[in-house]
């Protein structure tokens, strides 16, 4: 059953920290797509808040991301759009990422070479790639807090960027082409999420529900994958996913979900050492031991 707030109760909350990465009254489509993924990790990461070195992709694509981002922010703002500038912006954001969020899981120089190297063609593809941005964008970074039927929190979602008619368009980075047939239904949630969000603060439907992949080869590709919008039952279905999230977490449902992901887990130990009923305190003793 799909919860609904009555105005006249008690203000819904999580219980999470203010300092977890999700916040107690909202839920955010990656925050729900990581619970459902696995509760285990989520809690480890989100409620307990276990540091762990950052991945090496993650680490880069957080890097190319910015870069992107000031590229779109400087022709929305008529800046400097140049490919010097948004190289700078790479570079600076590379090193700042690992310095304030690091460490980085680099085995070596050479990989830390290698990866901040990849992320520079990765830029400079999409800038030479008829997917750049020709035009004024609508919208960059845009963060939207809407009430969404159906849902007993507000749902949150920061959009990379918003094209003049609408389109929301979110980038990722991978390593691999990815298989267009699948690479819609496996963002689903955060497609359908930007839709509901874009739907309830302007009352606008976008045409497309729009991924560009960053596909960090050895001569690096950029690849648009478009979705139509949502229909209802598409909606109901997301809503519903959203809404599961949101109740086990506020429920305290953390709990394994043992599948292929475990093979790359970086909480592998913490899991091991899991027993229902620990305590964030009990975690970080083991965590520690």
């Amino acid at each position: 059953m799909i919860a609904t707030l009555n105005p006249h109760e008690a203000p819904f909350t999580t219980g999470l920290t203010p300092w977890a990465q999700t916040l107690p009254q909202h839920i955010s489509p990656s925050a729900a797509k990581a619970y459902l993924g696995c509760s285990l990790k989520f809690y480890f990461e989100r409620v307990a808040c276990i540091r762990k070195a950052t991945p090496v992709a993650l680490h880069l694509g957080k890097a190319v991301h910015a870069a992107l981002q000031s590229f779109h922010l400087a022709r929305w703002r008529g800046g400097d759009d140049s490919v010097e500038a948004v190289a700078n912006a790479y570079e600076l954001a590379f090193h700042r990422l690992e310095r304030d969020e690091g460490p980085v899981n680099f085995d070596d120089e050479a990989e830390r070479e290698k990866a901040r190297q990849d992320g520079l063609r990765v830029v400079a593809a999409y800038l030479d790639s008829p997917e750049a941005m020709k035009e004024k964008p609508r919208a960059v970074e845009v963060m939207l807090k809407e009430n969404i039927p159906g849902l007993s929190v507000p749902l949150t979602g920061a959009m990379d960027l918003v094209e003049g008619n609408f389109t929301p368009v979110d980038f990722k980075s991978a390593a691999a082409k990815p298989d267009s047939a699948n690479a819609a239904f496996d963002h689903e949630i955060q497609l359908v999420s930007y839709q509901l969000l874009m739907e309830a603060a302007t009352g606008e439907t976008p045409p497309s529900l729009d991924l560009v992949f960053l596909v960090k080869t050895k001569t690096p590709q950029v690849i648009r994958v478009k979705s139509p919008p949502a229909d209802a039952h598409r909606k109901r279905r997301v809503v519903a996913l959203l809404e599961t999230a949101v109740q086990g977490i506020a429920e305290d449902r953390f709990h394994p979900q043992p599948a292929m992901h475990c093979s790359w887990c970086q909480f592998k130990n913490e899991c091991k050492a899991w027993l229902p009923g620990m305590t964030v305190e009990d975690i970080h003793r083991k965590h520690a031991a």
